[in-house]
């Protein structure tokens, strides 16, 4: 059974919407600046009073009269002010912005980069100089620290031009950039991991067109090299600890653990491999268990979330390791948290999608199934699924995964004892359906329902054996109330062989009119 098919992934938020910062002007453009601020300056100079008078004063009628009619002459005919409340003046710095930006981007040659990448090592040496000469009189290293900082985001602009960081590892700075993330300024630390969040960004080197999606394989490989340089100088390691030093409790430094894991999160987009490395290599599973924990619901915690559902997906490590950390008790005691009440907000949900993706991922280990049970997690599923709630749709799936398999008896007859057939054939019947329709029209989709629910009683009847008396009061529900049950069984079959033969009959029909290779693909999907 594939897990992607039944777990939609939630959507990751892509670095599209991120805000990024500028580069650094330069005297030329401060040159440039100040020339037309003069020029401001001297046309407000010979302007009447009246004119300098703060636009609060609405009460002079004459002052509003004046300038009612400059409004005027700047909307069009459907009366709508497109003028922007700008003295050409202004305009004209503003285009000096512009025309900056476009200058800025159009410089990115290899040379330059050079030059500021030089620039940037001088930056850390300096500091490095001041910090030992004075490191008991912070006054005297202030500036060169101001310095650094600078630097840092001077080489922001780098995302512009991803062909250049080869550049970067070439030069060997590579090693300089990981040395700040243990910079004893945290300041420092954050702002180069914010640096190396752009620059990893999974939108750096796209085009904004709908052509232009993707990157070109030489941006591709560009950022690949630096990431790879990156992961030799051991930066997975440098982000935990830094996770581990830093106070969510400080907006800076929660906004810095929250690009941390957004920088995992790019890495695992560029390689999925690299999954493995982070969660086997670091002690980032031990920090995100102890950050789930944590009571009440924040943006960092839902990325949590996120993060572990992601790296528990395809490799069995990571999830035998979750599962020896006592992962399973984690996500049982979260989601405890909402089993009789939905969550307050769209981002809420989604963390605790999160938590059931990451609990289906763990219950493909039969060793994490007796976690499970020890733990008392069907006890839990069984007591969602008499709820109207989200989680009441996420438990069918959870207890789907936890009942399957070979090893499943002890299992399906502690379901049982704990009342899970009362619980679940109401559910069998369709009861509560069109409730769930209305509350939650975007998780619950009733094939699905039925599917699992379908796979419960099959294991059950798999597991249990002629002698449990568990499989006697199983067998006992199908002839309640005149059978209902083995007619609901009926009509589920009639309806599903309805769609197998309509699929096949399409099937049927496209190999008429399709070559082999679209075949292919429009049989897959």
């Amino acid at each position: 059974m594939n897990i992607d098919e039944l777990f939609k992934i939630p959507a990751i938020p892509t670095g599209r919407n991120k805000r990024k910062m500028p580069a650094t002007p330069d005297m030329q453009f401060f040159d440039k600046y100040k020339g037309a601020s003069e020029a401001v300056e001297l046309a407000e100079s010979s302007e009447p009073a009246i004119k300098k008078r703060n636009i609060d004063q609405e009460e002079d009628e004459n002052y509003t009269e004046k300038y009612q009619d400059q409004d005027t002459e700047l909307e069009d005919e459907e009366g709508r002010f497109f003028g922007g409340g700008l003295t050409n003046e202004q305009s004209s710095i503003l285009d000096l912005v512009d025309e900056y930006d476009v200058d800025e981007t159009e410089a990115l040659t290899a040379a330059n980069v050079k030059k500021m990448i030089l620039k940037f090592e001088k930056a850390i040496n300096k500091n490095q100089e001041m910090r030992v000469r004075y490191g008991d009189q912070p006054e005297k290293f202030m500036e060169s620290e101001a310095d650094l900082d600078e630097e840092i985001k001077n080489l922001m602009s780098l995302t512009e031009a991803p062909q250049m960081y080869p550049e970067f590892v070439k030069l060997g700075s590579v090693s300089s950039l990981m040395s700040l993330l243990s910079h004893e300024n945290t300041d420092i630390a954050i702002d180069t991991i914010d640096l190396i969040n752009e620059l990893t960004d999974e939108d750096v080197g796209m085009g904004s067109s709908e052509e232009d999606l993707e990157r070109s394989e030489q941006v591709q490989a560009s950022i690949k090299t630096f990431v790879d340089a990156m992961l030799e100088n051991e930066l997975l390691q440098l982000l935990v600890q830094n996770l581990a030093r830093l106070d969510e409790k400080e907006e800076t430094d929660r906004q810095g653990v929250f690009k941390i894991l957004s920088i995992l999160e790019n890495i695992i987009s560029l390689e999925p491999k690299y999954a493995e490395d982070i969660a086997l290599k670091t002690d980032i599973l031990p920090w995100l268990l102890k950050r789930l924990e944590a009571k009440g619901f924040d943006a960092n915690i839902a990325y949590t979330s996120e993060i572990l559902s992601i790296l528990l997906q395809d490799n069995r490590d990571i999830r035998l390791k979750v599962g020896e950390l006592d992962g399973v008790d984690v996500l049982l005691r979260a989601l405890a948290a909402y089993r009789r009440k939905d969550a307050g907000s769209e981002d809420e949900s989604e963390m605790v999608e999160n938590f059931f993706i990451a609990m289906c991922s763990l219950l493909n280990e039969p060793e994490n199934k007796k976690r499970f049970l020890d733990s008392e997690g069907i006890e839990l599923m069984v007591f969602m699924l008499k709820e109207k709630t989200l989680s009441r749709i996420r438990a069918v799936k959870v207890l789907n995964y936890a009942l399957s398999g070979d090893d499943g008896r002890e299992r399906s007859i502690r379901f049982v004892d704990v009342g899970g057939l009362k619980a679940l054939f109401p559910l069998f019947m369709g009861k509560g359906n069109k409730k769930l329709k209305k509350s939650h029209h975007s998780a619950f989709v009733e094939s699905e329902d039925e599917e699992h629910i379908c796979c419960i009683i099959l294991s059950l009847l798999r597991n249990l054996t002629q002698n449990d008396v568990q499989r006697m009061r199983l067998v006992l529900k199908f002839a309640e109330n005149d059978h209902e049950k083995v007619d609901r069984l009926i009509e589920l079959k009639d309806v599903y062989q309805k769609k197998d033969q309509l699929v096949k009959q399409e099937l049927k029909d496209a190999r008429g009119v399709l070559d082999e290779e679209d075949f292919e693909d429009y049989e897959a999907d």
